[in-house]
């Protein structure tokens, strides 16, 4: 478990498909996210769980909890790679009660510290849907830096939507909030 003031970060497990579920085929919580809204049965999700599960490979996903150990969204690294040391970060809060309190913005910390001195991961970048105002502020507030723009990038709603490219070199054994 990788413990903060606010949240923990903990791996997922099979007893997290019920909220994955739940989370997932939430409009709201994923028509911003990378593979966008497309509502999935629980037993598709169940064949998808082992994957996620999985954090041997170049994916790393663990579920972020509360203080009284309640799942509240997810947090991720993703398509890192070994010899360049980059990797991409993603992040959801699927419990709608704890969006706006920074628990997204703490468990970033978190797994961005994690990335820096467990992996040894040199820079992390993210893709920002442009009229996503609340996640640009968020990842502005982390030290992110806009290096791009993918125009007409994502279908969102019936439009194309421009997507922010972003991205920070990490500090090793530094965290703000540990």
């Amino acid at each position: 478990m990788i413990t903060g003031v606010k949240v923990n970060l903990r791996p997922i497990i099979k007893e997290d498909l019920g909220v994955l579920n739940e989370w997932r085929n939430d409009e709201d919580t994923f028509k911003y996210l990378g593979g966008g809204f497309m509502p999935l049965s629980i037993d598709y999700h169940a064949k998808l769980l082992e994957s996620m599960m999985d954090t041997t490979g170049s994916n790393k996903r663990f579920i972020v909890c509360d203080k009284k150990d309640v799942p509240i969204g997810m947090v991720g690294l993703y398509d890192i790679n070994w010899i360049h040391r980059t990797c991409e970060i993603g992040v959801y809060l699927g419990n709608k009660n704890a969006q706006g309190k920074g628990y997204g913005k703490e468990a970033c910390q978190l797994l961005e510290y994690y990335a820096a001195n467990y992996l040894n991961i040199r820079k992390i970048k993210v893709c920002v849907v442009s009229n996503n105002e609340m996640a640009i502020s968020m990842w502005r507030s982390l030290g992110y830096k806009k290096i791009g723009e993918r125009i007409k990038e994502r279908y969102i709603m019936g439009e194309y939507r421009n997507l922010i490219l972003m991205e920070k070199f990490t500090k090793t054994n530094q965290c703000n909030i540990l």
